[in-house]
């Protein structure tokens, strides 16, 4: 599981780090052309929006692969593991079912309906633009399954004790105090 999570997450790297770079050069052209020929280009404005929707769909994707987006942990790291495990299952559940829902279906319908539409500088089907959402959606499906896979593979969390423990812990800190 570890080498499919390194694989996507490196190609996920790559192309959102060379999209960036061509989008920086694109914006130098822009400038350039805008105010030392004086004559706007007319594709790099267009390519520039539909680029940053790619590399936010897909570096949101990547982050989110890598446990490195925002997260409200307070309230799992004051449980026991075992119901941090299952709080962390639920939200994984919760997760995929929106990926799929929204990002999955309902991109693939919007890029379904667009697909006949024309970009007005490109010339690009606007399909391809919002196929950024089903593609991100089929990445944080998948890397939250990996991490349903990993949180069933832990060994370390004790379904039955662990309880007692936090309890035992608990206890021990308030005679401490």
């Amino acid at each position: 599981m570890q080498t499919v999570r390194k694989w996507v997450d490196q190609t996920l790297a790559f192309l959102t780090c060379t999209l960036m770079g061509i989008m920086v050069l694109i914006s130098i052209w822009q400038v350039f052309t805008r105010y030392v020929l004086n004559a706007p280009s007319t594709f790099s404005e267009e390519f520039l929006r539909y680029s940053l929707i790619w590399v936010s769909m897909l570096g949101s994707a990547y982050v989110f692969g890598r446990k490195k987006h925002f997260a409200i942990e307070f309230i799992i790291e004051k449980l026991s593991k075992k119901k941090a495990l299952i709080m962390n299952v639920l939200i994984e559940i919760v997760i995929i079912s929106f990926a799929i829902i929204v990002m999955v279906i309902g991109g693939s319908k919007t890029v379904l309906t667009t697909m006949a539409q024309s970009s007005a500088g490109l010339g690009i089907p606007m399909g391809y633009v919002y196929l950024s959402l089903p593609v991100s959606g089929i990445l944080i499906t998948g890397y939250s399954l990996l991490s349903l896979i990993e949180a069933k593979n832990k060994p370390e969390v004790d379904l039955v004790n662990d309880d007692l423990e936090m309890s035992y812990q608990k206890l021990k800190s308030k005679i401490l105090e």
